[in-house]
């Protein structure tokens, strides 16, 4: 500080025996300059406080920082987000296995069937013979004949049935295709449909044009056996790109084990579940003229 004539204490207001801090820019008198440095060592104090805390912080080897909260949400929201897929692969397998043990019985009482007439024939032969050996041994190989299907990149399980040999052949047309178990390869618009009633899958693949498709008015229709349709109308304001597709989730689906799907997805917020049939799906995509643009039809 150096003294100053000039000016006033900017604490008390005085005039005489001012000093001028070159520091703070202000004027001080002697009562009021020693209270600026000890204002000034207690800041002093304070800084080194902060440094030495600061100094602790560093060397603290403890999960006190935020983001342990952080992971440790994310480890909670992900183990329960595991138990709902467990739990709903679990269902699906027991579907899949009383649908499966449905059909097996049928071609069993056929195969029974058989034997029954072969042991009353006098025509006993051995080819009759290994035919439903044959038969019996791939009946016993669809009993188990599941599998399961895992991701290594995300969180994703899926249980499917092996498909044998002597399942039917895929069957195709121009205009439709009609199949025991629908595959992917589909021609048109009407892609993957989840055997268990969560998804089914829409495609524009950009062959007839690379034109985006405005699916204002469109509707998807489903008639499942002898039931009354299941029918979904798309958003207005859905448009979809070509050479791209959608996945629309029935409701149960986007609440249970496809909740943490994000792209590429509607939601049929009215249908509870597409459904699964006992011998005949058709699948319509209607376009807003009430025209067809694609079916897709599913035996079982």
């Amino acid at each position: 500080m150096t003294a100053n004539i000039h000016g006033s204490c900017i604490k008390c207001g005085k005039s005489g025996g001012v000093l001028f801090c070159n520091g703070c820019q202000q004027t001080l008198c002697f009562k009021h300059v020693n209270e600026h440095r000890d204002e000034l060592e207690k800041q002093l104090e304070d800084l080194i406080n902060q440094e030495n805390q600061f100094e602790n912080d560093l060397t603290k080897k403890d999960d006190s920082h935020y983001l342990f909260n952080d992971i440790d949400k994310w480890k909670k929201e992900t183990i329960e987000q595991i138990k709902q897929i467990a739990k709903q692969a679990k269902q699906d397998l027991r579907e899949l296995i009383n649908q499966s043990n449905e059909k097996l019985l049928k071609r069993c009482e056929e195969v029974k069937e058989n034997v029954r007439l072969l042991k009353e024939s006098e025509d006993l032969s051995e080819i009759q013979l290994n035919k439903l050996s044959n038969e019996l041994n791939n009946l016993k190989k669809e009993i188990n004949s599941f599998q399961l299907i895992k991701s290594s990149n995300s969180i994703f399980l899926k249980i499917e049935k092996q498909e044998t040999n002597d399942i039917s052949q895929i069957k195709s047309s121009s205009n439709e295709i009609v199949l025991p178990c629908i595959e992917e390869s589909h021609s048109k618009r009407v892609g993957e449909i989840d055997r268990y009633g969560h998804f089914i899958i829409i495609e524009h693949n950009g062959l007839t044009t690379d034109k985006e498709q405005d699916m204002v008015g469109w509707t998807l229709n489903r008639s499942i056996d002898s039931y009354k349709d299941i029918i979904y109308r798309f958003p207005n304001d859905f448009t979809l790109k070509s050479k791209s597709l959608v996945k629309i989730l029935s409701r149960e689906a986007s609440q249970g084990r496809y909740s943490y799907e994000k792209n590429n997805i509607l939601v049929a917020q009215s249908i509870s579940t597409w459904g699964t049939g006992v011998k005949t799906i058709i699948n319509r995509l209607i376009d807003a003229n009430g025209d067809e643009r694609d079916v897709l039809t599913q035996t079982f």
